[in-house]
């Protein structure tokens, strides 16, 4: 009386084994590589495409275009403000036997910090005798040295500030021909602009 129940539970017990093994098959199947739906070169071709280096700055490229902004944290470079020291000379363009004349070296700085330790030095014109000399504008010292060279001492410079110096110079008793006045300025201070460290005048001697 008890086998047909027995039979029953065997179906059963196999209907249950069968329908594992489909969700066996289906699980295999979905844990395959990914090659075998893709193909054996697809994970060649993925690795390629962005471990190429023009891809990496293609990117950065696109990026810098929409948004203006540097790729390392998007802040903009800020300028460093430096000083800049000019020196400018003027003179008489011809100057006569034994004739007084008047030069004049101006130091500006055109800056936009402050100059430090700002120091010129000028040298007089062959054949001119120096008379005199003083400072005419800003706050600075000058002296004579003994090989004739006038060195100013103005210290600190502030933007937009100048120091005027003037020269008295009288032309030699005889000859002639064309001389000029040398002038050089100089700074401890990072500079934006060093060519214009250095002025000439011409003058001619009667």
């Amino acid at each position: 009386m008890y086998l047909k129940p027995t039979r029953t539970l065997r179906r059963r017990a196999a209907a249950a084994l069968l329908a594992a093994s489909a969700v066996g098959g289906v699980s295999l199947a979905v844990a395959a590589p990914a090659s075998a739906a893709y193909g054996g070169d697809y994970a060649k071709s993925w690795v390629d495409r962005y471990a190429n280096p023009d891809y990496a700055k293609n990117w950065t490229d696109a990026y810098n275009k929409n948004h203006g902004k540097p790729w390392g944290g998007g802040v903009p470079d800020v300028p460093v403000a430096k000083a800049d020291v000019a020196v400018t000379a003027s003179g008489p363009a011809n100057i006569d036997h034994n004739e007084e004349q008047l030069w004049e070296v101006k130091v500006t700085n055109l800056g936009k910090a402050t100059a430090q330790q700002v120091r010129a030095e000028v040298t007089l014109p062959n054949g001119i005798g120096y008379r005199a000399h003083r400072i005419s504008q800003g706050d600075a010292t000058a002296e004579r040295a003994a090989d004739g060279r006038i060195q100013v001492a103005v210290g600190a410079l502030e933007p937009g500030e100048s120091v005027i110096l003037q020269i008295a110079g009288r032309g030699p008793s005889y000859g002639g021909g064309n001389v000029q006045l040398t002038a050089k300025v100089t700074t401890t201070s990072a500079e934006s602009n060093t060519g214009n460290n250095t002025a000439t005048v011409a003058t001619r001697i009667a």
